[in-house]
C-alpha cells in the first residue's frame, strides 16, 4: 500500500506543489522558476521613515534601520531618549517619571527595549538603577537619530 503525501505552497509568485512517496521515501517537486530565481536573491532589507516628531535637521537621510526605528517610532520613547541626552550623569526611574509624566511600568518598558537595542546604559548604585544615554550605539553613530 503506498501513501502519497501532497503538499502545496503558495506565494505570491505562483504554487508548488510538493509530493512525497512515503513508501520509497522519495521527495519530488514541480517548482515554478520564477519561485527558485526569488530564492536565490538575497533578503531586502528593510528601513522605515523618520517619525514627524524626530528633529530631521542632523540627520543625512530620511529613512531608517528597524532598530533605530524601534528606538524613535513611539513618541514619549524619544521624549525619553533626549531627556537622557540631556541629563550628562544619568537619571533614575523615579526622575524620569516625574519628568515626562508617564507611570514608572511605561518607563521601565521604554528603558527596556532601548537597553536591548544598547541605546541606555544602566548603573546600580544600591537600590537604585541610573540610566544614561549610550551615545556610542548604532542609533545616535550610523543613523545619527537626535538627541
Amino acid at each position: 500500500m503506498l501513501l502519497w503525501v501532497i503538499l502545496w505552497r503558495v506565494t505570491s509568485l505562483g504554487c508548488t506543489l510538493l509530493y512525497i512517496d512515503s513508501h520509497q521515501c522519495n521527495v519530488n517537486k514541480t517548482v515554478d522558476s520564477k519561485i527558485e530565481n526569488t530564492m536565490k536573491k538575497s533578503p531586502v532589507k528593510k528601513s522605515y521613515k523618520v517619525p514627524v516628531w524626530v528633529d530631521k535637521s542632523g540627520m543625512d537621510e530620511d529613512e531608517l534601520c528597524p532598530d533605530c526605528f524601534k528606538a524613535v517610532g513611539v513618541r514619549s520613547r524619544y521624549k525619553l531618549i533626549c531627556l537622557l541626552g540631556k541629563a550628562s550623569q544619568g537619571e533614575t526611574v523615579g526622575v524620569l517619571t516625574k519628568n515626562l509624566g508617564l507611570s514608572q511600568p511605561t518607563i521601565t518598558h521604554h528603558l527596556n527595549i532601548l537597553k536591548s537595542l544598547n541605546a541606555v546604559q544602566v548603573v546600580e548604585r544600591g537600590r537604585e538603577r541610573i540610566y544614561s544615554l549610550n551615545r556610542r550605539a548604532h542609533c545616535f553613530l550610523e543613523c545619527k537619530i537626535p538627541y
